[in-house]
């Protein structure tokens, strides 16, 4: 049995070409991965359930599951069954966890957000995945003591129309966004997105958070969710701030239309992660999924080619350069991490109360 590794080829950032990852000579795995490899053609199949619009639904499945028979040799057979979104999907697998039953998913994808009141329940396992995918997968990257896999990073900023918002283009500060000449042409998301790391006591805490929330709720348009990315295509909404993920305009569909910056002052780096219940049904062959996710190959087909970004700590992929080339002008970047997002328990409480501010404008 051998493992086929992926390298990307070249990532020309500037111009928003990413080809994709070319295959490698196989290796031997590991004595660990080979354990998992015995035991997931054991298990036979992989059940998926979450929504739609993660990791690709039942596109990305599909992807994953000839990515998988083509790197590990395992056949498996893959059904996907559209779920809830991250906090309902977690509380449905603790649930079950509780009642002892398996869990409805060998998979569950979600942020430092909806992971963190679970981590300290037994809900996810340990995985050794360097010694799984070593040279791939850095201590950085799975992190929790292995219970939370990094496999994609957002970036949220302001997603605007190249002609009806090209001057959101020149927006470098917060501040920015408060001049007269924005007022009325930029939406946010009732939730505040991206705003929950600004009160951060150890970013600007709730005071100055809330005085910029309140002065910005004077001047925004009005409030859309992140899925408001056709919106802003059409010109009916110029910019959104901040959006979610800071990748819509890197899709195929939307690279003429659509055009993405970073705030400097409000820089942020979010993660998701791929984690394996406790009560998985299928475990070992939940980690060949997460471990093809982290390939080049997975990477690029999964989340670069469905949804415009990837994991910026893998050196090879689109997000990468990107992101080292804002850090090489100044920009510092506030990683939301599972041990970052631990330590600031006062967040949820103190975004409840912006939000309330921006809702009730």
């Amino acid at each position: 049995m051998r493992l086929r590794i992926h390298r990307a080829l070249l990532t020309v950032a500037t111009l928003g070409i990413f080809a994709p990852p070319a295959l490698a000579a196989a290796i031997a795995p590991s004595p660990e991965l080979q354990q998992v490899i015995d035991s997931a053609k054991k298990e036979g199949a992989l059940t998926l359930q979450y929504g739609d619009a993660i990791l690709g639904g039942a596109e990305g499945a599909k992807i994953a599951a000839a990515g998988i028979k083509a790197m590990f040799g395992v056949d498996l057979q893959v059904s996907f069954h559209p779920g809830p979104s991250f906090a309902p999907m977690a509380s449905k697998i603790f649930t079950e966890m509780q009642a002892g039953q398996k869990a409805s998913t060998d998979v569950y994808n979600a942020t430092a957000i909806e992971l963190d009141p679970y981590l300290a329940r037994g809900l996810f396992r340990s995985v050794p995945w360097t010694k799984l995918y070593p040279g791939r997968i850095t201590p950085e990257i799975a992190e929790a003591d292995g219970r939370a896999l990094r496999v994609v990073t957002a970036t949220p900023g302001i997603l605007y129309n190249k002609t009806a918002g090209a001057d959101f283009a020149s927006v470098t500060t917060m501040a920015d966004l408060l001049k007269p000449e924005y007022k009325g042409r930029i939406d946010t998301e009732p939730y505040l997105a991206g705003f929950d790391v600004l009160v951060a006591k150890s970013v600007w805490g709730y005071d100055r958070t809330a005085a910029f929330v309140k002065a910005y709720s004077a001047q925004i348009g009005g409030l859309v969710r992140c899925g408001a990315t056709e919106q802003v295509a059409s010109g009916q909404i110029p910019a959104l701030a901040m959006d979610c993920g800071g990748n819509e305009q890197n899709l195929p569909k939307y690279k003429d239309v659509l055009a993405h910056t970073i705030i400097r002052d409000a820089a942020e780096r979010r993660f998701n992660y791929i984690c394996i219940p406790t009560n998985a049904a299928h475990p070992n062959a939940g980690i060949l999924f997460a471990l093809f996710i982290s390939s080049p190959e997975g990477q690029h087909n999964v989340q670069y080619s469905l949804y415009g970004t990837d994991l910026d700590t893998y050196p090879d992929g689109y997000s990468h350069p990107v992101t080292a080339a804002l850090e090489k002008q100044g920009v510092k970047f506030q990683d939301v991490t599972t041990s970052w997002w631990n330590s600031h328990e006062e967040i949820d409480n103190d975004l409840k109360k912006l939000i309330k501010i921006v809702t009730q404008q």
